[in-house]
């Protein structure tokens, strides 16, 4: 009875979010799906004879995947407290692929369909069935030389996300400080050695990227604030601000610095600023954020077929500006959809299954998380952030 009433506690303890990064997982969702559908209207200029033009002017929609990968360290380091302790990483691991993989397969296996329908719309010059096997596994592949997207095009940053989280894992065995140190030196390594590699050699080029060093941006951004490392209001505006201009500038150089830096100053200045407040009229980033993954896993099967729609029906009856608009709202919609109907859905089952095998209910876990981190809701922050520069053909 005592544990009955101490688990319906935990189930009702207040769990609030950090609004700093749900609306910074939001606004990087919302510039990948931007840099799409930017894409897809200059096809549509194209087809129109138009000439192709970049949305306000601004060419780095993609930059909102280094977002994701800064977050994503953020959040790994601020959720995972039992370094050193025993099946620390299986409890990492469980966690993470419960999150990740349902929703994954799922728009997998609804591509595996239509390359099974329609092969030729599928430019994939590999063995089929090994490219499909190591894209549900998250082994980085080869499409056709020079474009290492598994089926699910967007699908590449999981391969790096999912790297990271067996480094993470490991990392767990350790005390937190010797952990942390072993992944930093690791990847600082592994970096350095894949300096010279390219494309041609997907798995290699893929765990030795400099990309690898924005999760530990991340990672470190989360430790200085745990520490309670706060920068003052103007601080965080200037750090904003920095990154802002130095992503608009697009300077040339290792990806790790030229977006990097710039991602790892925004995200610095949202996070150590002052605490945001979450009102009713920023709910609806808070909701975007939420469902992130979502948006970003679903939005291209919409973007594609609604062009070809577009093209068909509409033509030259509209701008395509129009087309722009309608396009992104409907990807957001289908996107908030899919978060509500499947993955919220899926996630929370398996969470209570996974928690039932542990010997702990799902309500204990959170509430638990809720007030050890008070300032984080754990099913909103233990979810992946997806973050290259995206193919424009993703």
């Amino acid at each position: 009875m005592k544990r009955a009433k101490m688990i319906a506690a935990a189930s009702t303890a207040p769990k609030t979010v950090m609004p700093s990064i749900q609306w910074l997982r939001a606004i990087a969702a919302m510039m990948v799906i931007l840099h799409h559908a930017n894409y897809h209207t200059n096809a549509l200029r194209q087809h129109l004879g138009e000439a192709a033009t970049e949305l306000l002017g601004f060419s780095s929609w993609w930059f909102g995947i280094h977002i994701f990968f800064l977050v994503s360290g953020f959040i790994m380091i601020h959720v995972t407290r039992n370094f050193g302790e025993p099946g620390a990483w299986r409890q990492f691991l469980a966690r993470r692929l419960v999150r990740v993989i349902p929703l994954y397969w799922l728009v997998t296996t609804i591509t595996v369909i239509g390359l099974i329908l329609a092969p030729q719309s599928f430019d994939i010059t590999t063995d089929k069935v090994s490219y499909v096997l190591k894209s549900y596994a998250f082994i980085p592949v080869l499409r056709s030389a020079g474009d290492p997207r598994p089926i699910v095009g967007q699908g590449w940053t999981l391969n790096y996300e999912m790297f990271f989280y067996a480094a993470f894992a490991l990392a767990t065995l350790a005390p937190r400080r010797v952990g942390v140190g072993a992944i930093s030196a690791l990847f600082v390594v592994l970096v350095f050695l894949g300096r010279n590699l390219d494309f041609s050699t997907p798995i290699p080029f893929t765990w030795t990227d400099g990309l690898l060093l924005e999760f530990l941006f991340g990672v470190y951004i989360g430790l200085a604030f745990e520490k309670g490392r706060r920068l003052p209001a103007w601080a965080g505006a200037l750090s904003i601000a920095a990154g802002t201009i130095l992503v608009i500038l697009n300077f040339q150089g290792p990806t790790f610095i030229t977006s990097g830096i710039p991602a790892a100053l925004i995200v610095c200045g949202l996070v150590l600023g002052p605490s945001l407040r979450e009102t009713a009229a920023t709910r609806w980033l808070t909701h975007l954020g939420d469902a992130s993954y979502s948006l970003y896993l679903t939005h291209t099967f919409v973007l594609r077929p609604f062009e070809k729609w577009w093209q068909s029906v509409i033509g030259d009856h509209a701008p395509p500006w129009i087309f722009l608009v309608t396009a992104t709202l409907i990807a957001v919609a289908v996107g908030l959809l899919t978060y509500r109907l499947l993955e919220r859905p899926m996630t929370r089952y398996l969470q209570n299954r996974l928690a039932a095998r542990s010997g702990r209910s799902l309500n204990a876990v959170l509430g638990r998380a809720a007030l050890a981190m008070p300032r984080l809701s754990w099913q909103r922050l233990n979810a992946p952030h997806y973050p290259p520069q995206l193919p424009p053909s993703v």
